[in-house]
């Protein structure tokens, strides 16, 4: 199996930078995914050039944390306050296409600083995969076409938990990143669901020739750690999966 190893929260925080920066370098990585409307995209675009990595970081869009790039979004409570995202749409705004213009001008504000760092990988994540609701996706979906996105992280096998709607939901997102013709792996997960999936024989894990797995790497006081964890050292998450015994490609390689 072939697995694009994704560092993610590259320019969230200084921590994060440095360990995206030292995933790269000891090769816990093959690709990352920037954030850009934090303070410190600027340091991401630096460390990306000084260590040659910019070719292999994509998007990742942000609606959660830091503050908008645009002030249309900033007027709506479901999605911030006090002039910083605070993304907490109810039922009713994650399933119907409310405020898709709003959210639209954000994407593509955030699109185009990306392309502003001189990144090109042209791959697209979400921060706290707020790409799967409604409004987002819709927001979207024409900015992708529009600026050429080659390749997308699909719908994460931790979606599906047996809840009929679930299903019926992530068959309709999957349907919709098909028909733009954006280059996917048929498996996307956290290094501790792979390793948990590896050891059961997930059947969509199992199918799959190329999956992607996402890791948070921040390096804070020495320790080397995945933030999405809550804390465990990288180095021993990731030969705890084998994913050391596993060939890295990245999106282009899809």
């Amino acid at each position: 199996m072939k697995i694009i190893l994704n560092a993610d929260d590259f320019g969230l925080t200084h921590e994060a930078n440095l360990g995206i920066a030292k995933a790269f370098d000891e090769g816990f990585c093959s690709q990352a995914s920037v954030v850009t409307n934090t303070n410190y995209f600027d340091e991401a675009v630096s460390l990306a050039e000084k260590n040659n990595f910019k070719h292999k970081v994509g998007l990742h869009i942000n609606l959660f944390d830091g503050t908008p790039l645009t002030s249309g979004i900033k007027k709506l409570k479901q999605y911030a306050r006090s002039d910083l995202f605070d993304y907490h749409p109810d039922f009713l705004h994650r399933v119907t296409p409310i405020y898709t213009d709003v959210i639209a001008e954000e994407l593509e504000a955030q699109i185009q600083k990306y392309l502003s760092g001189g990144f090109s990988l042209m791959n697209i994540d979400s921060h706290h995969c707020a790409f799967y609701d409604i409004p987002v996706l819709y927001g979207l979906m024409p900015l992708l076409k529009k600026y050429k996105f080659e390749s997308v992280r699909y719908i994460g096998n931790s979606f599906f938990n047996g809840s009929k709607w679930r299903h019926f939901y992530g068959a309709q997102w999957k349907k919709k990143m098909d028909q733009l013709h954006l280059r996917h792996a048929n498996y996307s997960s956290s290094v501790a669901t792979f390793d948990k999936n590896r050891k059961s024989r997930n059947p969509q894990l199992m199918k799959a020739k190329k999956a992607e797995v996402y890791v948070h790497p921040v390096l804070v006081e020495g320790y080397f750690i995945d933030n999405y964890t809550g804390g465990t050292h990288l180095e021993d998450s990731f030969k705890k999966a084998k994913l050391d015994k596993m060939k890295f490609i990245t999106s282009r390689d899809l």
